[in-house]
C-alpha cells in the first residue's frame, strides 16, 4: 500500500527497548503500583483528546465504581465504553491466533460506543461523509466518500494481516494514521484507531510492561498530534500520501511517554529518603513507607488502596493517614465514606512531570 511504503522513519528498537529495560530492572518492586494509574490515564486521555470533560479522578472512581451519579451521561458513558474496548484489545493482544483483521477493528469500534445509542450504528461503516475537526472546531482534513469506505478497510486489514517485516511501532503508527483517514465510522473513530495502534503495539512485543500510557502522553500534546495528522494526509484524503511525518511524531510519541514515567519513577529515591528520615526520626511507623511510596506514584491514595499496600488494618490505617495528613504529606478530601487523599506540600516537593509543586492547583492527570 502506498501510504505503507511510503512511510520511512528511524528504526524503533532504541527508542523503546532500552526505556522498557530500565524500567523493568530498576523499578521491578514498584511496577505493579504504577499499573493502575497508567491504565486510568489511558482511559482519561483517549476520551478527553475527543473532548471528554471527567476528570482523572472522577474517570478513576468511575472505573472503580465509586463515582457521582451526577457526572454528565455522555461522558461516564464513553469512559465505560472505552474501558469495555480497550478491555477487549488486551485480551486478544495475547492471542496470536486472533487475527487483526475488519471484524476486530469493528468489535473494537462497537465496544467503543456500547450503551451510547443505536445512532451512532456502532461497528457500521459510515453511509455518509465525514469530516475531521480539530478541538478548535477548525477542520483538519475531509475524508474519502463513504462508498469508499468498505475498499479501503478491506485494504488495510489486507496489509496488516499481510506485513510480517514492519517493526511494530512502525505497523501501529501507519494502521492508526491510515484508519483514521479513512474514518470509517460515524463516531469514534479516534477512540479506535488509538485503541488499534495499542493492540498492535502490545501483540509486537511492545507494551512497556504496562506502565506507559501513550494517549495520555498524546492528550497532553494534543496540538502536535492533529498537525502531525495534518501533515501526512493533507486537507483531503487521497491516496499516495506521506505518512513519514505522523509515523516520526508517533514514535517520537512512544519514546517521550516512556520518558515520561522514567521521570515519575526517577523521583522515588527522593521520596523514600524523605519519609525514611521521619521513620528514622519516630514521626513515622515503617510500614507507612510503601503507602506514601504508592500515594506518590498514584498521585493520590484511598484509605482502602493503603491498608492494601501496607497490610495495616482499618483503625491502624486511620492513624496512620492522620499522622500522614499532619505532617504534609497528604491532604484529606470527601467525607468519611467516601474519603481520599492527593498528595500534600512534602510530596508534591518531589515533582512528577507536567504537574506543579502547589498543592493548591493540583490536578489529576
Amino acid at each position: 500500500m502506498s501510504w505503507a511504503s511510503q512511510a520511512s522513519a528511524p528504526p524503533p528498537g532504541s527508542l523503546t527497548a532500552n526505556r522498557s529495560a530500565t524500567i523493568d530492572s530498576t523499578f521491578h518492586p514498584v511496577m505493579n503500583m504504577a499499573r493502575i494509574p497508567a491504565w486510568v490515564r489511558t482511559v482519561h486521555g483517549t476520551t478527553r483528546i475527543e473532548g471528554n470533560t471527567l476528570s482523572g479522578l472522577e474517570v478513576e472512581q468511575l472505573l472503580d465504581n465509586r463515582a457521582s451519579r451526577s457526572l454528565p451521561r455522555k461522558d461516564a458513558l464513553e469512559v465505560l465504553g472505552t474501558r469495555a474496548a480497550l478491555t477487549f484489545v488486551d485480551e486478544i493482544a495475547r492471542d496470536e491466533g486472533i487475527p487483526i483483521d475488519q471484524a476486530a477493528m469493528r468489535e473494537i469500534h462497537r465496544r467503543v460506543l456500547e450503551g451510547q445509542g443505536a445512532l451512532l450504528t456502532p461497528g457500521e461503516y459510515r453511509r455518509g461523509e465525514n469530516r475531521v475537526g480539530g478541538p478548535d472546531g477548525d477542520i483538519i482534513f475531509t475524508t474519502p466518500p463513504s462508498g469508499d469506505v468498505p475498499v479501503l478497510m478491506r485494504a488495510l486489514a489486507d496489509w496488516l494481516g499481510g506485513d510480517t517485516s514492519t517493526a511494530a511501532p512502525i505497523r501501529a503508527a501507519v494502521a492508526h494514521l491510515e484508519f483514521v483517514a479513512i474514518h470509517p465510522f460515524n463516531d469514534g473513530n479516534g477512540r479506535t484507531a488509538r485503541a488499534l495502534s495499542r493492540l498492535l503495539l502490545m501483540r509486537g512485543g511492545y507494551a512497556l510492561e504496562g506502565l506507559v500510557s501513550l494517549d495520555a502522553w498524546l492528550d497532553l500534546r494534543r496540538g502536535d498530534y492533529f498537525a502531525a495528522i495534518r501533515a501526512s494526509i493533507g486537507q483531503a484524503y487521497e491516496p499516495g500520501y506521506d505518512a513519514t511525518p505522523f509515523v516520526s511524531f508517533f514514535l517520537r510519541a512512544i519514546a517521550g511517554a516512556a520518558d515520561h514515567v522514567l521521570a515519575r519513577l526517577r523521583g522515588l529515591g527522593q521520596v523514600q529518603i524523605r519519609v525514611r528520615r521521619d521513620v528514622a526520626e519516630g514521626q513515622l511507623a515503617p510500614m507507612m513507607l510503601d503507602g506514601l511510596v504508592y500515594a506518590w506514584i498514584n498521585r493520590s491514595l484511598r484509605p482502602a488502596d493503603y491498608q492494601r499496600v501496607t497490610g495495616r488494618g482499618p483503625a491502624p490505617a486511620s492513624r496512620d493517614l492522620a499522622k500522614a495528613e499532619r505532617l504534609g504529606y497528604i491532604i484529606g478530601d470527601g467525607a468519611a465514606s467516601a474519603r481520599w487523599y492527593r498528595l500534600g506540600p512534602k510530596l508534591l516537593e518531589t515533582p512528577a512531570e507536567d504537574e506543579t509543586t502547589d498543592p493548591r492547583t493540583f490536578e489529576r492527570r
